[in-house]
């Protein structure tokens, strides 16, 4: 059995974004028993907006709608889980309404997302 993963990255380098919400891509992984493989990067929209700039966003129906319509756009809901360092209560409502489970880590478990997700399969099996 397979499942999907998503990951906030920066980039091609895909090192992992310790805010969720403002990680300009989301890194797709196809994951299985036997291992994780990377499928591609989904822009993510909501982080193209706050590019300049960072201002806390009140905990709000409206902010989790707006935060939901970018995870919508970005087809996240796809994924079983998604990888996180850090993650808002905009952003945790908007993937948990996606039926999203987030995975927390911390820095020890690795930079890259192949890294991480090789170190912290078991959570995900």
């Amino acid at each position: 059995m397979s499942f999907k993963v998503a990951v906030p990255v920066e980039g091609e380098n895909l090192v992992v974004v310790a805010r969720t919400g403002r990680a300009p891509f989301f890194a797709i992984f196809e994951c299985s028993e036997e291992s994780c493989k990377f499928l591609e990067l989904r822009e993510n929209g909501h982080a193209k907006e706050h590019e300049h700039g960072h201002h806390k966003e009140a905990h709000t129906e409206e902010e989790i709608n707006h935060h939901h319509s970018h995870v919508k756009a970005a087809k996240l809901g796809e994924c079983k889980y998604i990888i996180c360092r850090a993650l808002g209560p905009n952003m945790k409502d908007a993937i948990l309404r996606e039926g999203i489970t987030p995975i927390m880590v911390s820095k020890k478990d690795g930079k890259n997302a192949l890294e991480v997700l090789k170190k912290i399969k078991d959570k995900l099996l």
